[in-house]
């Protein structure tokens, strides 16, 4: 398969859409790509087997014969080797940058063994000093040989002398050692905090795993040690990551002013190579609107995206927010991180500032909260088409289908989880996974 990086995607759908692409006058092809199996995404033509492009724009598409006659002297040409051709893929919900800068200085746990995990993490102790954070991302917890979780005694038998975090890659629990508990202030008698966990087993002694909100000591007690050309490298790291798997076009989920920033300073560089629709944290709402920006802000490769909340917890760490409980743990229907009562006044906020709003919403219990939001604002300040967003909306029924329907609301489910993470559905049920 061979992708186009350098083309715009709602330019190549748009134009090919019309079919007739005639040059426009005085316009010469740069670049005429031919003898391939090239989709257009179009009803009318829906595959060719050429194309003519100037300046990173689709001029005329057609068969080899009619393309390769626009070509001049000037003109570099491709012989595809009849090789398929698609438009760039969007990943509608990622996180780029704060991905990047893990893979940038955090110890990838994605590994087949426990063992394999704890000799990374004590690999990396070598070149810590004493004292320091040792820190982990891209652990699955049902993705390694032992079928088991990680336990605070194997972090403490591996790394004893430093503080350990490793983050499971659903991003919403995380893994700690003895060391971690005590320099964040976290003892047997701490309570939960409202929207999160510190996991206990049946004897109530904590086993090391951190539950959705109860994870914000931890990342305040964690220096932060990035700096802004460190957002930069990272923003190149992952759009070359990314760009391996064919991906051109992304949604940010959930950036950060700072993320923003190294978007922009990546593409100053000429080191982005994706299309940016970067979503900012509702905790960074004020400073956006006193800074006088809104959704839309920017252009076609880094512009400002919608306001993003969370209202529950993951399907894939089996915290989402359900109306019926998991298998086989009778009394756990999840975790609501934030309720209407807090959701409301943010999203009203941005909804008023002409924002567009996406908020996380796994369970059927949070996507009915979502929902309820979604139309009330449209009740009281009502917005022509305001894109709302359903983040993931995983765990539905025919009711919300309809409500979802009736608001326009935009749900943006990640299909490939029932692939991925098949072996944790059966927490939820088939009536439920149906």
């Amino acid at each position: 398969m061979i992708s186009v990086h350098d083309l715009s995607r709602r330019n190549f759908l748009g134009m090919m859409g019309a079919v007739a692409l005639l040059p426009l006058e005085g316009t010469e092809p740069d670049l005429v790509l031919y003898n391939g199996n090239i989709h257009t995404m179009s009803q009318r033509l829906p595959q060719v087997e050429a194309v003519a492009i100037s300046g990173g724009r689709f001029l005329q598409m057609g068969n080899n014969a009619e393309i390769r006659h626009l070509a001049t002297a000037e003109t570099k040409q491709i012989d595809l080797g009849w090789k398929t051709v698609l438009p760039g893929f969007i990943d509608a919900h990622t996180h780029p940058c704060y991905a990047g800068l893990r893979h940038l200085r955090q110890v990838d746990c994605d590994l087949r063994s426990i063992g394999d995990i704890l000799a990374a993490l004590r690999q990396r102790v070598q070149q810590t000093a004493p004292g320091n954070w040792v820190l982990g991302f891209k652990y699955d917890d049902t993705k390694t040989s032992e079928a088991r979780p990680l336990t605070l005694e194997d972090l403490d038998r591996a790394v004893p002398d430093h503080p350990v975090r490793v983050e499971h890659r659903g991003g919403h629990t995380s893994y700690v050692n003895s060391m971690a508990l005590k320099m964040a202030g976290i003892s047997e008698t701490t309570p939960d905090p409202s929207g999160g966990r510190f996991d206990r087993d049946p004897s109530g002694r904590l086993t090391g795993r951190i539950s959705e909100s109860a994870n914000a000591v931890f990342e305040k007690t964690i220096p932060s040690t990035y700096s802004r050309a460190d957002y930069r490298e990272a923003v190149k790291l992952i759009s070359r990551m990314m760009g391996k798997s064919e991906i051109t076009s992304v949604h940010d989920a959930e950036g950060t002013p700072e993320d923003l920033r190294g978007y922009q300073d990546a593409r100053a560089a000429g080191e982005l190579s994706l299309r940016v629709y970067c979503f900012i944290q509702a905790a960074f709402i004020d400073e956006m609107l006193r800074a006088g920006l809104r959704t839309g802000f920017g252009d076609e490769w880094v512009r400002l995206g919608g306001m993003k909340l969370v209202c529950d917890g993951s399907i894939s760490e089996r915290t989402a927010r359900l109306s019926q409980p998991y298998i086989g743990r009778p009394n756990d229907y999840g975790i609501l991180v934030a309720d209407e009562d807090q959701l409301y006044p943010l999203a009203r906020k941005a909804h008023l500032a002409d924002w567009q709003i996406g908020v996380h919403a796994n369970g059927d219990v949070a996507i009915d909260i979502v929902l309820r939001i979604y139309e009330r604002l449209q009740r009281e300040s009502p917005r022509q088409d305001p894109r709302f967003r359903i983040e993931h909306c995983t765990v539905v029924n025919d009711s919300l289908i309809q409500r979802i329907r009736a608001i326009g609301a935009i749900p943006t489910p990640f299909s490939t989880y029932v692939y991925y993470h098949g072996e944790k559905m059966r927490e939820y049920g088939p009536e439920r996974l149906n």
